[in-house]
Order: structure tokens, then C-alpha cells, then sequence
């Protein structure tokens, strides 16, 4: 995949054939994979690099190939990658001569076997690919699906603004002299030496086209564009041979480093640039306009990006360095994402009872302001929640990062990829039937017996947690054999250097150097599972108003023809209205599922092993092969977001959908997000008791809150004129996006969601 933002991208896949001839130099060169990983590293940098351009305050913009090296899919792929369906369709409609055909033919035919992805693929163990992989059902979502990538890196930017490049030089070169004395990996530490070198040329390659633009500016008389492109070239030129001395050099260093990692992650801002920030405002090297100028570039840039899902910058919170100067740094973050109206980066913002008034009256006015962010998380309500769900002292929880959609691990120190999402509803909809699947007839998971053999409710909800758990355990088992096998092929030494213990052991991150390596597991569809379970407890087993095969029959037809059923169904109570008894069962289901997941841990040999109810758009695309559900959901319809009610089922006001919200916990898993809309009107007319309900909601116990002020007819108007509202961004799920861009059923199900 090749998402990222271009204004002229390359016209052919030059690079993409001499990639592939570079890396088949490397691996008839080399044996060990950090070779081969640095001689690909060099075929890729500066070739994808895309030129610095008239708005830009700092270098680096790039196009990812469709072959290449990256580190999930927003990184242009997993590991050694290929884009199959762009490369076939260079074949079949591009231009090219015979020669330039054949190469493409070529290229397409050796990565086939060799790309990353198909290597995990082929190799999956036996006894989890029935579970897992289909033949049958490739044209469908499985009830749970491995994802293939590397996830969620957040290295030490601290440490690479405090040292710079020639510090970590040092730092790796002292370490190779320890392993030449133990009979170390010393090619390793040679060829992480060989990629510093390689940033360094990298930021001479940008400081010499700087120069050369700030000629050409001067030329026109452009004196501001002049001056801008002098501080970038000397900023380059300084980072190449010291470490950082100011706010712009620091960004730089972070920006460059991260695009050629390649990562999607930028960490704690306001720490690793606060105290160079203090610096030039105390010592007059920049005005406070400046540095806020400076910051949306940086976060422009992030936006180029196009990584939807990831892209975090956060700021605020406990365990910072040095609070006054990070709080100063975080008020400039702030008016910069108030000012760039874009979907990136997903501006984060941690608070406590600690936070300055200031920024969270700033982060107040940049959420009315229609930005979507910056996203809220409560730290006192997190970091003793982490330090039980991570089994970590409070020095570490007050690490921890939200990643993704909402994932949550530790700085520079953890890494939890997400490499598997479960439909618990439509495993519900599976353990209903004993294990058939309804759209196909096809036997999927454990059999068991159906509801209408189920004696009482009890006895059905525990072969429903058979079905789960059988899908839990195989994406455990999943997920130590992705880090097993990307470890042996893939070093990603840019990473490895800055994550906590590689370099003290000598190994790569994902071959036994990361101190600590967890996993996360994606949770979809559990609020419309908890209101089924509930509608089948009070129907089928305690009013019996239904019998369960009526409730089969009325399912399999979409409820045509059984109005009195479904009518039954929808009078049963919802989550998201402050009712103890729908609202018993789901947080009985959430638990379930955490403790089930969490206890995978130490049986598959991971630090830790934690579920996430976060969500993108696939609570609508999962949705779509999901059949009509107990709580009275259509056939194919959307599913609850995350841990948000159904569209349309909180009817009691928000005070009762916020209650609802409040009773899971958050110490037994690794991130659960709540989406709020909220209209303009309430903010212009009640502003105070608007901010008055969500400080409310965080004192009571809220761990997180993504805000969205936009109004209900604003969104159906959008639907019908989108040429008019092409800067309207809001919510979706774990992410942010302009509303019209978005596929349509998504944005009816955005439109669907209770507006307060």
C-alpha cells in the first residue's frame, strides 16, 4: 500500500526494479539479515525522498514504493514488501518499453515468494490456520483475523534530541566493542553504525538541496522564503555532526529519523523539544509565533504522512521530565493542531489533577473549534489502571502511549503490536448455531450445541465463551509466531537502536532485544454481542416470549415477516441508557473477554497479552458479514462503535449513555475508546455546563474521551453537498477523517450516532 502524500509522484516503478536488484545483490552478498537490511536502506534513501517544498519549515517529504522495506502497511508494507495489484496494473495499463516491462514482470514473479507477508503466511502453524485462514471464506472477514505488520513503535526521541546522531554513534560503537570481547553479534552493531552514517548523508543530501532552493529564492527576491531555507540547511548541517541546539534542529533530527525508520509514531512532543523550545524564546532565537509555525510544519508534514490511523503526537501527563517547560511547549502544540486543518496528526493529550489551567482551557477551545482533537485521556484514571493490566510499577504506567486507534503501550520501552482483530458478535452469531455459519453453510470454530439445545441462559453463554476463547487462544499462538519469524528475517535496526535493552543485549528488537514484548488483540462488536445476550436472557429464557427457534427463523429472514419478534427485541433494554441489566451483561462480557486474553500471556510466553475495544471504520466493514443479530440489528448493518452505544438505541440523554460508559474498568486491558458529539449550539449556548458534563464524567471515572462538535443536520448537509464540506472532519472511530471522503455506509452510520 502506498499511502502517502505526494504532489508529483514518480511516474514509473524505476525504483521499484532497481530496489529489487540492490536487494538481490544484498542477499547473494550477505547472510545475516542486518546487512541486507542496511544495503536496502541505502537503495531506498534518497531515492523515495520527495523534495522540501515552498511551505515546508522543515526537510523531508517522501513516497514509499510499491516494493520496498517498511514496517506495516502505512509504511508502504510489512518488511520486505510488494504492492502485487499496483505492480499488475503498471503491467496491464501502464506505458514502458520491452525492457521496462519485463523487468516489472520480473520483479512481480520474485517477490512472490519472497515478500514478507507471503513468508508468515506460508509458514502459519498447523494448528492454528483452520481458525484463522479459510480457503472457503478468503472473500469474507473471518470471525478473527491476524493482521500482518509491526505496530507502534515509540522510540526514544528524548534520547536522540539529548545525544544526537554522533551520541548514539558512540553509544552503538562502545557496544560493538563489548561484543568483539563476548563473541557478540558485532555485524550487527557494524551495520547500525552503517545506517547512523547513513542519516547523516541523508542530512546532507537535504541540507545541499536547501541551499541550493534558498539560491533560487534569493534570485526572486523572496527574503522570508530565503532566510527559512538557510535555518533548514544550517539546522541539517549542525544535526549531521552535533547534537541538537535548538527547537528547529531537534524537529528536525525526530522528523528525519522517523521518516527513514520508517515510523508513524512522533511520542511525547512536549518532552523532547520543551526544553530547546524554553531555550529560544528565553534566549531570543525564535518568537512564540515562530515556534507555533514551526510545530505545524512538523505536524503538516505528519499529515503527509496519510497513515490515517496512527500518526500520535502527544503532550501532557505524568512522568515527564520537566513538567514547566514540557507545559509551555504543549500550549504551543495545541494552538498548532487549532490551526492546521488537517486529519493528522492525532494531537493526544494526557491530563491530570496536575494540569495547568491553561492547557486545558486551550484544549477546550481547540476541540469547539471542530478539530476532533486533542483526544483526552485521564491519567489518573490510566496509569494505575496500566500498572495492573501491565503488571508494571507507576514509574513505567506513567510511560505509557496510546497508539493507533487507541492501543496503549510503554515509551520506547514495550511494544504490543496489534496483530489480530475478533468479531465477537459475529462469533455469537456462530455459537448460536453450534459453529455453522448462516450466509454459507460452512462449519467455522468449536461445535457445540446450538441455543435451542441450551437448557437456560448459563448454559448457552458458556459455549459462547467456549467459541471465544478457542478464537482468543489462536490469536495468542498467532501472534509470538509473528514476532518468531519477523525477528529471524527482519532487524529494523532504526528502531532496535532507540527501544530500551537492544543495544545492552546486543539483539534486535524483535530477536530477543525488546525488554519488554507484549501483544494486543482488537475487540470488535461487543456492545451489539452484550445487547444480544441480553435480548436472548429476557426473551428466550426469562420472559419466554420467543423460543429459539422462532428467534433462528426471524434471523435467517431479516425479521421479514416476524414484526412481533423483532418489535420483542428492540423493547429490551440497551447499553447506553444507564439500565442495570443490559448494562450487567456487557461489562460481564467485557471482563470475560479481558481475563481471557490477559491470561494468554504467560501460557504463549509474552509480557503481556491485552485486549483493546478501539475501532476504525470496521464496526461498519465487519458489520456487512454479520446476519441480523438478537438485538434487533438488520442484516449487514454497522455495529456499535467501540465502547459507544449502537446508533440510535441511547435514549435517555447523555448523563445515562455516560453512566452506561462508566461501568467497565479499565486495569485489565490495553485501551477502550468512547467517541462524544456534541452540536455547536450546545457549546455556543451552554459552554460551561458542556465542559461541566465531561469534567464530571473524568472525576467519576472516564478514562478517555474523543470530542466531536459538529452538528446533525451539518452532517446530513454534507452527505448531499460534499463539495461544500470538503473541510469537515470528524470522528470515525480510532481516527479522524474528512467526512466526505469517507465511504458512504460509514458516513451513515456516523450521521446515525445520538448527537448531544
Amino acid at each position: 500500500m502506498n499511502n502517502f502524500k505526494v504532489k508529483n509522484p514518480r511516474k514509473n516503478l524505476q525504483f521499484e526494479i532497481l530496489f529489487t536488484k540492490a536487494y538481490r545483490e544484498a542477499v547473494k552478498t550477505y547472510t545475516h539479515p542486518a546487512q541486507i537490511e542496511l544495503a536496502c536502506l541505502k537503495a531506498q534513501f534518497p531515492a523515495i525522498f520527495h523534495p522540501i517544498e515552498p511551505q515546508d519549515l522543515l526537510a523531508g517529504r517522501m513516497q514509499m514504493g510499491f516494493v520496498g522495506l517498511g514496517i506495516q502497511h502505512q509504511t508502504g508494507g510489512f518488511g520486505f514488501y510488494m504492492n502485487e495489484e499496483e505492480v499488475v496494473k503498471a503491467l496491464e495499463f501502464g506505458s514502458g518499453d520491452a525492457r521496462y516491462r519485463e523487468d516489472l514482470h520480473d520483479l512481480l514473479t520474485y517477490w512472490k515468494g519472497r515478500n514478507t507477508n507471503g513468508i508468515v503466511l506460508r509458514n502459519i502453524p498447523a494448528h492454528i490456520k483452520p481458525l484463522l485462514f479459510s480457503d472457503q471464506w478468503r472473500h469474507l472477514p473471518l470471525p478473527a483475523s491476524p493482521i500482518l505488520r509491526m505496530a507502534g513503535a515509540y522510540i526514544d526521541f528524548d534520547k536522540l534530541v539529548k545525544i544526537g546522531l554522533p551520541g548514539l554513534e558512540q553509544e552503538v560503537a562502545s557496544f560493538r566493542e563489548k561484543a568483539v570481547k563476548a563473541g557478540g553479534d558485532v555485524i550487527l552493531f557494524d551495520s547500525m553504525l552503517g545506517v547512523i552514517s547513513l542519516v547523516k548523508e541523508m542530512c546532507v543530501f537535504y541540507a545541499d538541496q536547501a541551499q541550493a532552493q534558498a539560491s533560487e529564492a534569493a534570485g526572486r527576491g523572496d527574503s522570508k522564503r530565503t532566510q527559512e531555507l538557510v535555518g533548514i540547511e544550517r539546522a541539517l548541517r549542525n544535526i549531521a555532526i552535533k547534537a541538537p541546539a535548538s527547537m528547529l534542529e531537534g524537529l528536525q533530527l525526530v522528523w528525519l529519523y522517523g521518516l527513514m525508520s520508517p515510523l508513524i509514531e512522533y511520542g511525547r512532543l512536549d518532552e523532547y523539544i520543551g526544553d530547546l523550545y524554553v531555550h529560544d524564546i528565553e534566549n531570543g532565537v525564535l518568537t512564540e509565533e515562530e515556534a507555533v509555525q514551526l510545530t505545524m510544519s512538523f505536524f503538516r508534514l505528519i499529515d503527509h504522512l496519510d497513515c490515517e490511523t496512527d500518526g500520535r503526537v502527544i503532550v501532557g501527563g505524568y512522568g515527564r521530565r520537566n513538567p514547566e517547560n514540557a507545559d509551555k511547549m504543549c500550549l504551543v502544540a495545541i494552538e498548532a493542531s487549532k490551526n492546521v486543518k488537517e486529519v493528522l496528526p492525532q494531537f493526544t493529550l494526557r491530563f491530570n489533577k496536575e494540569t495547568p489551567a491553561a492547557v486545558w482551557e486551550a484544549a477546550q477551545r481547540c476541540i469547539e473549534a471542530g478539530r476532533t482533537y486533542p483526544l483526552l485521556y485521564n491519567d489518573d484514571v490510566l496509569v494505575p489502571g496500566m500498572m495492573k493490566a501491565f503488571d508494571v510499577d507507576r514509574k513505567r504506567a506513567e510511560t505509557y502511549m496510546p497508539l493507533g486507534c487507541g492501543e496503549i503501550e510503554f515509551d520506547h520501552y514495550s511494544f504490543g503490536t496489534p496483530n489480530g482483530s475478533m468479531n465477537t458478535l459475529k462469533i455469537l452469531e456462530l455459537a448460536m448455531r453450534g459453529g455453522y455459519e448462516p450466509m454459507t453453510g460452512w462449519k467455522l470454530g468449536p461445535t457445540t450445541p446450538k441455543l435451542a439445545d441450551c437448557k437456560d441462559f448459563d448454559e448457552f453463554l458458556r459455549y459462547y465463551q467456549q467459541h471465544l476463547t478457542a478464537y482468543i487462544q489462536a490469536q495468542a499462538e498467532f501472534e509470538v509466531y509473528e514476532y518468531e519469524i519477523t525477528g529471524k528475517m527482519h532487524p529494523f535496526m532504526m528502531v532496535t537502536m532507540l527501544y530500551d535493552g537492544c543495544l545492552e543485549k546486543g539483539k534486535a528488537i524483535f530477536n530477543g532485544g525488546c525488554e519488554y514484548l507484549a501483544g494486543t488483540l482488537e475487540l470488535y462488536g461487543n456492545v451489539n454481542a452484550a445487547n444480544s445476550l441480553a435480548a436472548i436472557k429476557k426473551t428466550v429464557f426469562e420472559d419466554k416470549t420467543i423460543t429459539a427457534e422462532e428467534l433462528e427463523a426471524a434471523l435467517l429472514d431479516n425479521f421479514v415477516g416476524h414484526e412481533r419478534i423483532w418489535k420483542l427485541l428492540q423493547d429490551v433494554p440497551k447499553y447506553g441508557n444507564d439500565d442495570e441489566f443490559v448494562d450487567a451483561v456487557f461489562v460481564k462480557l467485557h471482563d470475560f473477554l479481558s481475563e481471557t486474553v490477559k491470561r494468554q500471556a504467560t501460557r504463549v510466553g509474552l509480557k503481556s497479552y491485552l485486549a483493546v475495544t478501539i475501532n476504525n471504520a470496521q464496526n461498519t466493514t465487519l458489520g456487512r458479514w454479520v446476519g441480523a443479530t438478537p438485538d434487533g440489528r438488520k442484516s449487514g448493518t454497522p455495529m456499535a462503535n467501540a465502547n459507544n452505544p449502537a446508533p440510535g438505541t441511547d435514549k435517555k440523554g447523555v448523563t445515562a449513555m455516560l453512566n452506561s460508559i462508566l461501568k467497565p474498568g479499565h486495569d485489565n486491558h490495553a485501551g477502550m475508546v468512547s467517541n462524544l458529539r456534541f452540536t455547536r449550539e450546545n457549546f455556543t449556548q451552554s459552554r460551561q455546563k458542556m465542559w461541566g458534563l465531561v469534567d464530571n464524567y473524568f472525576q467519576r471515572g472516564g478514562a478517555h474521551a474523543m470530542i466531536s462538535v459538529v452538528g446533525k443536520e451539518e452532517l446530513k448537509d454534507a452527505m448531499a453537498h460534499p463539495e461544500l464540506y470538503r473541510d469537515l472532519i470528524v470522528r470515525v472511530g480510532g481516527f479522524s477523517a474528512r467526512f466526505v471522503n469517507l465511504k458512504k455506509d460509514v458516513q451513515q452510520e456516523i450521521y446515525n450516532r445520538v448527537t448531544y
